[in-house]
């Protein structure tokens, strides 16, 4: 007898259930959701403000479990890590309340 559960074939009267990993339907995308709260924003713009900042002016002596930015890897780290809060930056500025 197996340990496994048996499947039955897929056949056009019986089609295949979706993935658990599927999306449901009315359901909204948590990402969204999360995006769109300042907090979040916040803390999106300063952490990668200043990881972006650390990584261009002291990469190469910043020292993680015996790792460091060398080169282009500091580079591309500085230039990720500023897009993102330039990002999260431009969220925060067009979210902003007007003034009457």
């Amino acid at each position: 007898m197996s340990a496994l559960p048996t499947r039955t074939p897929a056949t056009p009267a019986r089609p295949q259930p979706a993935p658990l990993a599927a999306p449901r339907p009315g359901w909204k995308n948590v990402m969204s959701a999360l995006l769109t709260r300042t907090p979040v924003l916040w803390f999106l713009f300063l952490f990668n403000a200043a990881v972006a900042i650390a990584a261009s002016t002291a990469g190469s002596h910043l020292h993680l479990h015996g790792h460091t930015l060398h080169g282009s890897q500091q580079v591309t780290t500085a230039a990720g890590m500023g897009i993102v809060a330039l990002g999260a930056g431009g969220a925060l500025f067009l979210r902003r309340t007007k003034r009457a």
